[in-house]
C-alpha cells in the first residue's frame, strides 16, 4: 500500500517598500492611491518586501513591524490552501476510505491596519478618532472580512485513462473590513448623508466604497494514484500579487509591475501602484469577479471562455507520474466550482 499526499497553497501579496521613515522607509510607499492626500491606507498598504521566499514556512514565519502596532503583521494578505492524501494499492486504483481533505478554513484571517505614521494624513483614522462616531469601535487593526468569501469542495474521485486520482478546489478571497463598514454606511445613510458625516470630499469617495473589491484565488488540485499532480489555479483577482506554493515550494507567480514617481518624488496622481488597482475595483461589479452581485452560473461561464485561451490559468504546476503526465490529467480535467 503506497500512500499519496500533496499540498498546494496561494500566497497573495502587496508588494511594497517600507513606510516606516524611522526605519528608513518612506510615508509615500502606499500601495493604493492617495486621492489627493487623503489615503485610505488599510487594507491597501504595501507588505514591506517585492518578493517572497521559495520556503512556505519561511513566508508563514515572516512579519512586518510598524512603529503604531505592538505586534508583528502577517508580509501577506491571504493563504488559500489544499491538502489531499490517500492510499493506493497498486499505483492504480485509490483507497476509499483512505481519501483526507484538509484546508486553512479555520486559519484567522489577516488584520486589516490602519498603517501609515500619525503625521500622514488618513481619512480612517481620523473618522476612527472621532468621539462622535463609533463605526469601528474605536479599533485601528480588525481581521480582514471574509464573510461569505470562502467555497469549498469536496474531495472528488476522478478517472483518467483507466488511473483514479482525487482532487479539490476552494475559491478564497478577502476585503478590507473598514472599506466593507463605509460601504454599509454609505447606503444606511445616502450619499449626501455620507459625505456630510465623514467630511470625505466626493472624489475622496472612490468606487470602491461603493463596492468594495475582493483580494482572491481559485485554487484547484489533482493527485493521481500513479503518482501525477498538478495544481492549478484558474483565476485571480487582478490586484495585486498571487503567487502558487505545491508542496511548501515555490512554483509559479503571476505579475506585478510597480508604479513610478514624479521628478519631484511624489506618486503620479491616483496611480500609486500600478493602473490594475482601477481595473480591479471596477471588476467586482461585472461577471469577473465570484463575489459580483451577479449570479455563479455567470462567473463559471466567464472562467470557462477565458480558460480557453492564454494565459489562463492563472498559474499552474505539474508533475508527471508513472503512467500519466501532468499535461494529460489537465485536459481531461476542466474547473472544478467549489460551490
Amino acid at each position: 500500500m503506497v500512500k499519496r499526499s500533496t499540498s498546494a497553497t496561494t500566497i497573495t501579496l502587496i508588494p511594497g517598500h517600507s513606510e516606516n521613515s524611522t526605519e528608513g522607509g518612506d510615508d509615500l510607499n502606499s500601495a493604493m492611491p492617495d486621492y489627493n492626500g487623503k489615503c485610505l491606507d488599510a487594507w491597501f498598504v504595501a507588505d514591506a518586501v517585492t518578493d517572497l521566499p521559495d520556503d512556505l514556512q519561511t513566508v508563514r514565519e515572516m512579519r512586518k513591524h510598524l512603529p503604531e502596532y505592538d505586534e508583528g503583521l502577517r508580509q501577506y494578505r491571504l493563504a488559500n490552501q489544499i491538502e489531499l492524501s490517500f492510499s493506493t494499492p497498486d499505483g492504480r486504483n485509490v483507497t476509499g476510505p483512505s481519501i483526507t481533505l484538509e484546508t486553512n478554513a479555520n486559519e484567522k484571517p489577516s488584520y486589516v491596519a490602519v498603517e501609515g505614521e500619525e503625521s500622514e494624513e488618513n481619512v480612517i483614522r481620523d473618522i476612527i478618532e472621532r468621539d462622535d462616531l463609533d463605526w469601528f469601535d474605536g479599533k485601528s487593526k480588525l481581521r480582514a472580512d471574509v464573510t461569505n468569501k470562502r467555497f469549498e469542495s469536496d474531495a472528488v474521485r476522478e478517472n483518467v485513462n483507466g488511473i483514479e486520482g482525487v482532487r479539490a478546489s476552494v475559491l478564497f478571497g478577502g476585503s478590507d473590513t473598514y472599506i466593507e463598514i463605509l460601504r454599509k454606511k454609505f447606503y444606511e445613510l445616502g450619499p449626501t448623508e455620507f459625505l456630510e458625516t465623514t467630511g470625505m470630499d466626493v472624489e475622496v469617495v472612490p468606487a470602491f466604497i461603493v463596492q468594495p473589491p475582493t483580494m482572491y484565488t481559485f485554487l484547484e488540485l489533482a493527485v493521481m494514484a500513479d503518482g501525477t499532480k498538478l495544481a492549478r489555479v484558474w483565476d485571480v483577482s487582478r490586484y495585486p500579487k498571487h503567487y502558487l506554493y505545491v508542496d511548501e515550494r515555490k512554483r509559479d507567480e503571476t505579475d506585478f509591475e510597480e508604479g513610478s514617481r514624479l521628478s519631484g518624488g511624489e506618486w503620479r496622481q491616483n496611480e500609486n501602484a500600478n493602473e490594475r488597482f482601477g481595473q480591479w475595483a471596477l471588476e467586482e461589479q461585472d461577471l469577473r469577479s465570484p463575489f459580483s452581485p451577479h449570479t455563479r452560473s455567470g462567473y463559471e461561464q466567464y472562467v470557462d471562455h477565458v480558460t480557453s485561451f492564454g494565459p489562463y490559468p492563472a498559474m499552474t504546476y505539474g508533475e508527471d507520474g508513472e503512467e500519466l503526465t501532468a499535461a494529460a490529467v489537465a485536459s481531461h480535467l476542466p474547473p472544478l466550482f467549489p460551490w
